[in-house]
């Protein structure tokens, strides 16, 4: 026995309530059939007529499935419009012939496959038998109404095939979009890092400034703090910032806000408050570069002296910034005293001479 849960949604599928997209088609065709019988040309006898008209009824409200069950609504559709031929009634309607049409053109448009297939000889086996039976049309003309079932079937397919690319293409754009998405986070992400590590090395380095100098030379000590309060302001508006653009999905990134190779030599000026022997040089002609390519520039200086200050000590560093054919070349040399300095425990930042190049293409 099938779980009542299971049985509910099966009969909440079949009674689904019904648009007016499902009643159109089959209410236009129930009243051409029944001006077809009673007004245009009725059959002489009133028994016939009433059978057609209730035959159209069950038709059309067949038909008003057909989207949600198109196979049921064709065999049903089919079936009604073979029954009057059981008592001898015949009624040449154009009505009837477009309930046949909609029901197979239904099939390949809304039916699963391989079911949907059952359109063509179900409506070839139809003609066939009202050819043998209906006196005023022959076995020989039924071959051409029954290739009219490819090209009704195919026209149904046709749409469903362009559904189901609709479909794909949103679905792509979609996966592409979250992709996106995905990315921005990302970079987000790798920017509070950037912005969060700098920050707190620097404040790092400057409190045991303060700490070092606070009996012999309080106001180095105070100077300290002060640089420990500023670096932590312009911390919290940048994680301010970028909290912000994660929190609202659809917002623009604020170019406006975001560091650049013009914000390079005051990022050298707070390594070298720091206590960072940091010299720049930067060359003339630096190519132009895009926004993001700008940022990343800034972050690639801004993380080597970070990495710096944290691994390898207070030593002199080298930054340059120098044009090569179609992109900008970062150079980051730790300099030294002529002596390779004893880095910190756990340290894996530049040690001596040693040094690391960058290129950003345009």
């Amino acid at each position: 026995m099938a779980p009542c849960g299971r049985t509910v949604e099966g009969v909440a599928t079949l009674v689904r309530p019904t648009s007016w997209r499902d009643w159109a088609v089959p209410t236009a065709l129930l009243v051409w059939v029944q001006w077809e019988l009673w007004i245009l040309h009725p059959p002489v006898d009133l028994a016939p007529r009433l059978g057609f008209s209730a035959i159209a009824v069950g038709c059309c409200l067949a038909l008003t499935v057909r989207r949600a069950h198109p196979v049921a609504a064709m065999l049903a559709v089919s079936s009604l419009l073979l029954l009057p031929l059981a008592f001898g009634w015949f009624l040449q309607s154009g009505a009837q012939i477009l309930m046949m049409v909609v029901a197979v053109f239904s099939c390949g448009r809304y039916a699963a496959r391989p079911s949907a297939y059952l359109a063509i000889p179900v409506l070839s086996l139809m003609v066939l038998i009202e050819s043998g039976v209906d006196p005023e049309h022959t076995l020989s003309e039924s071959w051409l109404w029954s290739l009219n079932s490819l090209w009704i079937f195919g026209l149904g397919a046709a749409f469903r095939h362009e559904r189901l690319l609709r479909e794909q293409v949103a679905s792509a754009s979609e996966v592409k979009a979250q992709a996106t998405a995905a990315q921005e986070r990302l970079r987000i992400a790798r920017e509070l890092h950037d912005v969060l590590s700098h920050s707190l090395s620097v404040i790092v380095v400057q409190a045991e400034v303060a700490d070092t100098y606070f009996d012999r030379d309080p106001p180095r000590s105070r100077q300290a703090v002060g640089r420990v309060a500023s670096t932590g302001r312009a911390a919290m508006n940048d994680t301010r910032r970028l909290v912000g653009l994660l929190r609202d999905s659809d917002a623009d990134t604020p170019t406006s806000a975001l560091p650049g190779l013009a914000d390079i030599p005051a990022l050298i000026d707070r390594a070298r408050d720091s206590g960072l022997p940091v010299a720049l040089d930067v060359g003339t002609d630096l190519p132009p570069l895009t926004t993001e390519s700008t940022v990343t520039a800034y972050r690639v200086v801004q993380e080597s002296l970070t990495n710096v200050l944290r691994h390898a000590g207070p030593v002199r560093t080298q930054v340059g910034l120098r044009p090569a054919p179609g992109a900008l070349v970062i150079d980051i040399h730790n300099v030294g005293n002529g002596q390779t300095p004893t880095p910190r425990p756990g340290g894996h930042g530049l040690i001596g001479n040693e040094g690391a190049s960058f290129v950003l293409r345009r």
